[in-house]
C-alpha cells in the first residue's frame, strides 16, 4: 500500500516538474544545494538565487509532497533553477522532517519556519534581501504551503504573500476521504493520528484537527491558486470546493481551477494546466514586486 503511495507521490513531483518549462534563460543565477537549516539529515533546502535581477527579487518556496511520510527537494531542482534562470526570481525548495513516532505535524510546520529563516539569513549574507515570497506545493506539500501562508509563524523571516497550491488537503475533517476508491478510506484515521500525534477517533476528528486544516485560517488567508482535480482519489475534491468557498466569503483574492479529468496528479487537462501556470506567474508578478 505505502510503496504504491510513493512511487504515485514520485510520478506528481515528475509531473509538477515539466509545469514550467519552455522559456529561454534570460538571467544569470547563484545555486546553493543542499544547504543546513537544522541538525537533522532532512533538514536540508536548495535556494537559487538570480544575480542580475536586483538585491530583492522575491521568493518562490517550493515544498515536496507525499503524504508527510516520503518525497524529497530534489527532482524540483530543475523547477527551481528555472524560476530563477527563466522568471528572475529566487527560488527555492525544502526538505522536512517526516511524520513518525518522535514527529508530529507541529514539528514539521516548525520546520517549515526554520527552513524560512534559513533561506532569509542565507540570501542576506549573499547580499539579497527576502522579504516577500510566495508559497507553493502539491498535494501534502501545498497543505504545508497553505498552512504557513494563512497562519504564518509571529517570527517568520519572509512573509507569505500569495500561495499556490496543488491537490491539497485543506479540510483534514472531510467525511468524503472515506468515500469508496479513496486510497485513504481503511487507514485514514491512522494517518491524521499521526498528524496530531496522539489517536483520533471519528468521533473527536474535527475537533482534533481544526489546528492543522488551512481552511480553518480562511478569514487570515493571503491571494490564493487552488487547482484540483475532480477524479481524485487522494484528496477529496470537496477539500478544494470548500476552501473555495471559505475564500469567498471572506473576500479573499483567489483563483479556483478544477481540472474536471484528472485525479490527484493532475494528469489529464493540459489546458488547466497552463492556465494553472500562467496564474501562478501572473500572482508572482502582482505581489512579488519590489517595494
Amino acid at each position: 500500500m505505502w510503496s504504491r503511495i510513493i512511487t504515485f507521490f514520485m510520478s506528481i513531483i515528475a509531473f509538477l516538474s515539466s509545469l514550467f518549462g519552455g522559456r529561454n534563460p534570460v538571467v544569470n543565477y547563484k545555486e546553493l544545494l543542499n544547504q543546513p537549516y537544522g541538525a537533522g539529515d532532512r533538514q536540508t533546502y536548495d535556494l537559487y538565487i538570480p544575480t542580475d535581477k536586483g538585491d530583492s527579487p522575491g521568493l518562490i518556496l517550493f515544498i515536496h509532497g507525499g503524504a508527510w511520510t516520503s518525497g524529497d527537494k530534489a527532482p524540483f531542482r530543475p523547477t527551481i533553477r528555472e524560476v530563477a534562470a527563466k522568471y528572475g526570481y529566487a527560488a527555492a525548495a525544502i526538505n522536512y522532517r517526516f511524520l513518525g513516532r518522535d514527529v508530529t505535524m507541529r514539528d514539521i510546520l516548525s520546520d517549515v519556519n526554520a527552513a524560512v529563516s534559513a533561506i532569509y539569513d542565507k540570501a542576506k549574507a549573499e547580499g539579497y534581501t527576502l522579504n516577500k515570497m510566495i508559497t507553493s506545493g502539491m498535494s501534502a506539500g501545498a497543505h504545508l504551503a497553505l498552512m504557513y501562508a494563512y497562519h504564518t509563524p509571529a517570527d517568520a523571516k519572509i512573509k507569505p504573500v500569495a500561495v499556490c497550491s496543488q491537490s491539497a488537503p485543506t479540510d483534514l475533517s472531510d467525511p468524503n476521504y472515506y468515500a469508496d476508491g479513496m486510497v485513504f478510506q481503511n487507514n485514514y484515521l491512522q494517518l491524521v493520528s499521526s498528524v496530531v500525534g496522539q489517536n483520533v477517533t471519528n468521533e473527536a476528528i474535527a475537533r482534533f484537527t481544526a489546528a492543522y486544516s488551512p481552511i480553518t485560517y480562511a478569514a487570515t488567508a493571503v491571494p490564493t491558486v487552488i487547482a484540483h482535480g475532480q477524479k481524485d482519489t487522494v484528496v477529496p475534491y470537496s477539500n478544494a470546493a470548500s476552501l473555495d468557498a471559505a475564500l469567498t466569503a471572506n473576500g479573499v483574492t483567489h483563483e479556483f481551477i478544477t481540472y474536471p479529468n484528472s485525479g490527484h496528479a493532475l494528469e489529464s487537462d493540459a489546458n488547466c494546466a497552463n492556465r494553472y501556470t500562467q496564474t501562478f506567474f501572473a500572482y508572482a508578478a502582482e505581489y512579488l514586486q519590489q517595494g
